[in-house]
C-alpha cells in the first residue's frame, strides 16, 4: 500500500464517526478532517477539487435562490448563517457529496467523460435523500413545484444538481492531474454507500419512503457497476 495504511485507517476513521454525528454540525467537521487527511498524500490535488465544488456550488446557489434557476424556485429558511440568502453550510455540502461520489466514479470509470457523467448521476440520486429530509426540516422551502415532483421537489431541482455537479467535476478534471491513489479510489463505493444508508436510517419518519427508494436505487446502481467492474477483469 505504499505506506499509506494510516491515511487509509484515519480516514475511515473519521468518515465512521461523521455518520455517526450524522444528524449533528459535527458531522461536516469529521468529514473536514478526513478530506485534510487523504490530502497528505492519497489525493493530493484535493484542495483544488474543494475549493472548486465550493466556489461553484455556492455560486449555483445564490443564482438558485435569486433567480429559480437551474432548481427551481426556493429559499432558505431554518439553515443558517446565511450569506446573500445561501446558507453557508450548503456549499461545502456541495464538496463532500462531491467528494464521495467522484471518488466512486473514478474507482469504476479511468474515462474522463464517463466518470464525470456518473458522479454527476451519483450525485442526483444522493439529492432524492437529501432533498426530502431538508424540506421537512424546513432548511429550505421550495415555493413552487411541477407536476412532475420527487415527493414534492420539482424535477428541475435533480437537473440542476447534475448540471452543477457536472461543472465542478469538469473544471477540475480540466484544471488538474487528476491523480488519486487507488488505495483511496477502492473506499469510493462502500463511503457511498454508507452516506445513502445512513440518510434512510436517520431520515424523519415522513420522509422514510424516499430515502429508503434512494438507499435501493443506490445500491443496485453501485453492485451493478462492481458486477461490470468484475466481468471485465
Amino acid at each position: 500500500m505504499k505506506g499509506y495504511e494510516k491515511d487509509v485507517k484515519i480516514f475511515i476513521f473519521l468518515i465512521l464517526l461523521a455518520n455517526v454525528f450524522k444528524r449533528s454540525p459535527i458531522y461536516n467537521l469529521f468529514y473536514l478532517l478526513a478530506m485534510v487527511a487523504v490530502s497528505r498524500r492519497l489525493w493530493r490535488d484535493f484542495p483544488r477539487f474543494l475549493a472548486i465544488s465550493v466556489a461553484v456550488g455556492f455560486l449555483a446557489e445564490v443564482i438558485g435562490t435569486h433567480t429559480c434557476t437551474p432548481f427551481g424556485c426556493y429559499h432558505y429558511e431554518n439553515l443558517k448563517p446565511q450569506l446573500f440568502g445561501v446558507a453557508l453550510f450548503v456549499p461545502l455540502a456541495w464538496a463532500i457529496f462531491g467528494f464521495v461520489s467522484y471518488i466512486t466514479a473514478r474507482y469504476f470509470f479511468k474515462r474522463r467523460s464517463s466518470r464525470m457523467a456518473f458522479a454527476s448521476l451519483l450525485m442526483v440520486i444522493l439529492d432524492l435523500s437529501i432533498d426530502p429530509i431538508m424540506t421537512s426540516w424546513r432548511a429550505w422551502v421550495w415555493d413552487t413545484t411541477t407536476g412532475i415532483n420527487w415527493f414534492g421537489i420539482p424535477w428541475t431541482n435533480y437537473l440542476g444538481w447534475f448540471i452543477v455537479s457536472l461543472t465542478f467535476f469538469y473544471l477540475y478534471e480540466r484544471i488538474s492531474k487528476g491523480e488519486v491513489e487507488e488505495e483511496l479510489l477502492r473506499l469510493g463505493p462502500p463511503v457511498y454507500l454508507l452516506e445513502m444508508l445512513t440518510f434512510m436510517i436517520y431520515a424523519p419518519a415522513g420522509v422514510k419512503t424516499p430515502t429508503t427508494i434512494a438507499f435501493l436505487v443506490s445500491a443496485a446502481v453501485v453492485l451493478s457497476m462492481y458486477l461490470r467492474k468484475i466481468m471485465d477483469h
